[in-house]
């Protein structure tokens, strides 16, 4: 059991395949000061305990002509217990360290070779004070006792250090990661309190052409409520792919009363995967994209399909708009938009969600890739726009 000063275990959950609840949420657990205090100290001392069984046994073994080895090897192991204890102390002493000008690596090399012969020149001086010898070792007993002090001192040095070496390595990652997934909680909000000042403003314009048509009034004055529910609710991280596409009709609806026969949309979904989860206010700044993009780009009507079904182990969603790609770049172009939304896929689904595009026979199709795996809760929830 490597000593130990404190443990962080992050708490996990169910997000999707091979994800990590904690990635997203940031949430840990972690021991006390006191609680990491005493745990190490009760590492240390079975450390060390293992340590004197283990000696013992080799000295019967290899060095069956020394009777009672005990104190002898309890002498070494204590004052190695020692040495270890005050590396250990030194180490978390950064103001002292800066002021010596070491480094934890300095620390260890030199703290190991400094107690190893500090030791060994100890325990000389407790055989010659008891009389277990009387004359002095040769140069190889020496050499052979530093290096035997030296190991164990080594190995101690690997499993501490090298375990806080990890541990601070994934805590750097870990507050990485909750930064990045702050970041994405504040974006996802952003994006989903963003509503286009054009589109209320287009959309108010149509309500007006159609005053003469209270049918259309109602038809676009009833979507465009519907739709503004769905941006201004409360979301999950993960929520049922039909939930947005639902939400895709009421702003279609909105769209198409204003283009008229200038816009030409459509949605297909598979039955089987209108309820997997995925991020929220992910399909519909795409549409958005291709209306603004096609309307620039291709000839009217704007042609608009929106595609969602399995392949494999996949969900496969596609928006696909006539007209061409604007290169990234280009004072129009959309590649910023799909490099974010392809982070915010790989950081809530996992990193082998993609988000690609490509242009073929007059036509814009962006593909977004999802592995399957991850479905909401329960059955779907089907909300009724009223």
């Amino acid at each position: 059991m490597p000593p130990t000063d404190a443990t962080v275990v992050p708490v996990r959950g169910p997000l999707s395949a091979g994800r990590s609840e904690a990635v997203v949420a940031g949430t840990t657990r972690s021991l006390s000061p006191a609680a990491g205090e005493l745990l190490f100290w009760a590492a240390h001392l079975a450390f060390w305990m293992l340590v004197l069984a283990a000696s013992l046994v080799i000295v019967q073994v290899f060095r069956p002509a020394i009777t009672d080895p005990v104190p002898f090897v309890a002498v070494r192991v204590g004052l190695c217990f020692a040495a270890t204890a005050a590396m250990r102390w030194l180490s978390r002493q950064e103001p002292l360290l800066t002021r010596l000008g070491l480094s934890k690596i300095g620390l260890v090399a030199g703290g190991s070779l400094l107690s190893a012969v500090l030791i060994t020149l100890t325990l000389f001086w407790v055989d010659r004070a008891s009389g277990r010898v009387t004359e002095a070792p040769s140069r190889l007993e020496l050499v052979a006792r530093l290096a035997i002090n030296l190991t164990m001192l080594a190995n101690w040095c690997a499993l501490y250090f090298g375990y806080q070496l990890i541990r601070e390595r994934n805590s750097t990652e870990f507050r990485a990661m909750q930064a990045e997934s702050l970041a994405l909680k504040n974006e996802l909000e952003h994006l989903q309190g963003q509503i286009s000042p054009h589109f209320l403003f287009n959309a108010l314009n149509t309500v007006l052409a159609c005053r003469q048509d209270p049918e259309a009034i109602d038809t676009v004055t009833q979507a465009l409520a519907n739709y503004l529910r769905f941006l201004l609710r409360p979301v999950a991280r993960l929520e049922p792919l039909s939930r947005e596409l639902d939400a895709l009709e009421q702003y279609l609806t909105v769209q198409g009363v204003r283009f008229g026969d200038g816009l030409v949309t459509r949605i297909e979904c598979d039955l089987d995967v209108r309820n997997v989860a995925v991020p929220p206010v992910m399909v519909q700044p795409l549409v958005e994209n291709a209306i603004k993009y096609g309307g620039q780009t291709a000839d009217r009507p704007i042609r608009v399909d929106v595609t969602a079904r399995r392949d494999e182990d996949w969900l496969a969603i596609e928006v696909a708009n006539s007209g061409r790609w604007v290169a990234p770049g280009g004072r129009q172009s959309t590649g910023t938009g799909l490099r974010s939304l392809e982070r915010r896929l790989r950081l809530l689904v996992g990193p082998s969600a993609s988000v690609s595009h490509r242009q073929d026979d007059g036509w814009v199709r962006v593909l977004i890739r999802v592995p399957l795996g991850s479905r909401s809760e329960g059955p779907e929830e089907q909300e009724t726009w009223r």
